[in-house]
């Protein structure tokens, strides 16, 4: 399996397969991935990204991210075109070489009480994503935020409904 499908599945695990399982009109996406795209990404950084992630469940409290895997992962244009495609109901698939972000992508584990942290993080702009499992019903999806991280301090984060992609 190419590289480029590779990097298009597994961000859409990590969206928790939102759109990208289920039957949905497909849409190729072509814009590549450029060096130059990257090169904020992989410089060292002094930030941190703290948050916190949950959902309410109806009359039941609320569905923590306790025990879930968090992504921070480069909102450059080929995973801003993926998320946009499955905010529209459609089905991404990778086009030919363009490329992967994969190895700079940063991840965590939400604590019990639905608490995560990213340390020595570059400054640019990223999407933090949770895939949710709701554990009364078959469906899943995914928590999704673009956030601004700057050359220094503390940038946080708090996932909620609104921020929900099926």
């Amino acid at each position: 399996m190419s590289c480029r499908i590779v990097a298009t599945l597994a961000l859409c695990s990590a969206l928790g397969l939102a759109g990208c399982a289920q039957q949905r009109p497909s849409v190729t996406i072509n814009t590549p991935i450029t060096a130059a795209e990257l090169a904020p990404y992989k410089r060292p950084g002094k930030a941190s990204v703290v948050g916190e992630a949950s959902l309410p469940r109806q009359g039941r409290g609320a569905l923590t991210c306790a025990g879930q895997q968090v992504l921070l992962t480069p909102a450059i244009a080929y995973n801003r075109r993926t998320i946009t495609a499955i905010r529209a109901g459609q089905k991404p698939v990778a086009g030919p070489d363009v490329g992967s972000s994969q190895s700079l992508w940063k991840k965590t584990t939400c604590d019990a009480r639905g608490r995560f942290r990213f340390r020595n993080v570059p400054a640019a702009t990223w999407y933090v994503s949770i895939a949710v499992h709701w554990p009364d019903e078959p469906q899943e999806g995914a928590l999704v935020r673009e956030i601004r991280v700057p050359a220094a301090g503390i940038v946080r984060v708090r996932l909620t409904e609104r921020d929900t992609v099926r």
